[in-house]
């Protein structure tokens, strides 16, 4: 088995294929609504907490996008 053949078969495996950034949409305490690109939800609620602690606001939401 060809060594690409092998990688793509144990990604299967495990669940390891690759996955676009998915957008996200955050609303501040200060009304102020921003739009980020997060692998999942915990790294945009993680992004989003950094963002709100940047701008000294609240973080009220963090919401997936519509996706295609």
């Amino acid at each position: 088995m060809q060594h690409q053949d092998q990688l793509a078969e144990e990604n299967l495996k495990y669940n390891l294929t690759p996955q676009s950034p998915k957008e996200y949409q955050v609303t501040l305490s200060s009304g102020e609504k921003m739009y980020i690109l997060a692998a999942d939800s915990m790294d945009a609620a993680y992004s989003a907490l950094e963002l709100s602690e940047d701008r000294h606001t609240k973080l009220i939401n963090v919401r997936i996008l519509d996706e295609w």
